[in-house]
């Protein structure tokens, strides 16, 4: 089960949802929770990624450029995507008013998820 994240430092949401995001994938990590986060910033940000980085129980990298395969363009931060153990998309960012995450959010969307088996 993966939520794929995608940010920038100078994103303050982002910022914002950092702590709930890293928090509740240290909680969930061994119920197969996977978290990358794909940050915005340009290559010649890397320390102020590194630093954000730190404060995460997530892996973080860089996108190359801001158009993905399947995502489109990412235009707008921060956004999440929820896919299932099957590797089906259960929740589409791009289809959320505000797709940041909330105590709420997570056990609205993703808590279910992670008690189904695989």
């Amino acid at each position: 089960m993966v939520i794929l994240t995608f940010w920038a430092t100078w994103c303050g949401p982002c910022r914002e949802e950092f702590p709930l995001l890293s928090a509740y994938a240290a909680q969930h990590a061994a119920e197969g929770l996977t978290v990358p986060g794909f940050t915005l910033d340009s290559p010649e940000d890397l320390s102020k990624v590194q630093h954000v980085a730190q404060t995460l129980s997530f892996p973080v990298g860089f996108l190359e450029r801001a158009t993905l395969p399947g995502y489109g363009r990412i235009w707008h931060i921060p956004v999440n995507f929820t896919i299932n153990r099957e590797g089906r998309l259960v929740n589409d960012g791009w289809k959320e008013k505000d797709s940041t995450w909330t105590v709420e959010r997570l056990e609205r969307i993703v808590t279910p998820l992670l008690k189904e088996s695989s």
